[in-house]
């Protein structure tokens, strides 16, 4: 089996989908397979399967139905209206990305994990089909259970015996939010394809649909180093985003570093790029968008940082908060708060004339 569909088939399978409900494709089947969705009949609901089943009933309720009002009350017209969303170190969270903006026409994430590949089913025994679906389970812990993956147990989860890379983890929810996944192109990290016999590919280009049809959308995940060391020594991915209208971009859990001068060429692709920002306060730190021409609307409650990251903690942020009358608190757990009351958003706005003069 290859998951590497040509452009002949996909353009066959959008042909099929058009105007009805999206045609199968055996990278859906499989996506399906690990996501817990197209399990062999005969075989017993593991209780696995059962907590993964209860934690997306509990996502839905608890933050995705939420995470939608929200949007659909305070930027409704980006959201309407998305062309590319933008999520810096995102790694293979395609959730919160889908959740806050469903509509976009491509959506590009990045991070340290490499790509990888789906498992070849065809290939496998009952045994090693069961190790995959252990490995799942609890890969997608910290995304369902506190709403962000974590980099240190990404790099163990996402590469063992039996899984490999974030492609299995970004297939899996994609289905899961409701998505069938047309098409799987392993490209190099500029964008072109293939990719050279005997080196890993660098970035993944999926395509996919709405279960009742609608517009193809397009999910693109690269896998580098953003700071500017690794950029000055790999830019292709600079490369790629070149030609990219400004974006909606959305960051959050993203451990401050764009805070940092070490990572001051992404920090300043994501002001140039950027006309509607969706973040916490591990973005682009609240000076900075005030002095780039941002206007921005400040919701929930700023208190501090976690621990590990107390150095960052921003007195004019946590100022601007106190300076509003009132705080109402987000209707959704958000990025590293622990506790609903304690969680920040900011939603930013480029300044036409500036959004214009960036492009």
């Amino acid at each position: 089996m290859t998951f590497h569909m040509t452009r002949a088939l996909l353009a066959a399978v959008l042909a099929l989908a058009a105007g009805a409900a999206a045609a199968q494709t055996p990278v859906y089947d499989t996506a399906r397979w690990l996501a817990g969705l197209q399990l062999d009949a005969s075989a017993p609901v593991s209780q696995a399967q059962l907590e993964t089943n209860a934690a997306w009933d509990r996502l839905r309720v608890t933050r995705l139905a939420p995470m939608k009002a929200f949007a659909e009350t305070h930027f409704a017209d980006e959201r309407a209206h998305c062309d590319t969303l933008f999520y810096p170190f995102g790694g293979p969270d395609i959730i919160n990305a889908l959740s806050f903006f469903p509509s976009c026409k491509r959506y590009i994430l990045f991070g340290l994990e490499h790509v990888g590949e789906l498992p070849h089913l065809e290939r496998m025994s009952a045994q090693q089909k069961e190790l995959v679906l252990a490995d799942m389970h609890k890969a997608q812990q910290y995304i369902l259970r506190r709403n962000y993956f974590v980099t240190q147990y990404m790099s163990s989860d996402l590469n063992t015996p039996n899984l490999n890379g974030v492609l299995p983890m970004m297939s899996a929810m994609l289905v899961r939010m409701g998505y069938v996944i047309l098409d799987v192109e392993l490209a190099n990290l500029d964008g072109s394809s293939p990719v050279p016999a005997g080196t890993r590919p660098r970035a993944a280009h999926v395509h996919f649909q709405a279960q009742d049809g609608g517009p193809v959308q397009e999910l693109v995940f690269a896998s580098f180093d953003a700071s500017d060391q690794g950029l000055a020594s790999n830019p292709a991915f600079l490369t790629f985003m070149q030609p990219i209208q400004p974006t909606v971009t959305l960051m959050k859990a993203a451990s401050y570093l764009l805070h940092d001068d070490s990572f001051g060429r992404m920090r300043e692709l994501v002001e140039r790029k950027t006309t509607l920002l969706v973040q916490d306060d591990t973005g682009l730190p609240y000076a900075k968008l005030l002095a780039d021409g941002f206007s921005v609307e400040l919701y929930g409650n700023y208190v501090d940082t976690i621990p590990v990251f107390h150095y960052r903690y921003q007195k004019d942020l946590a100022g601007a908060y106190r300076a509003q009358s009132a705080h109402a608190e987000l209707p959704f757990p958000w990025s590293y708060a622990r506790r609903r009351e304690e969680a920040a958003l900011q939603v930013a706005r480029k300044r036409i004339a500036t959004a214009a003069s960036s492009t």
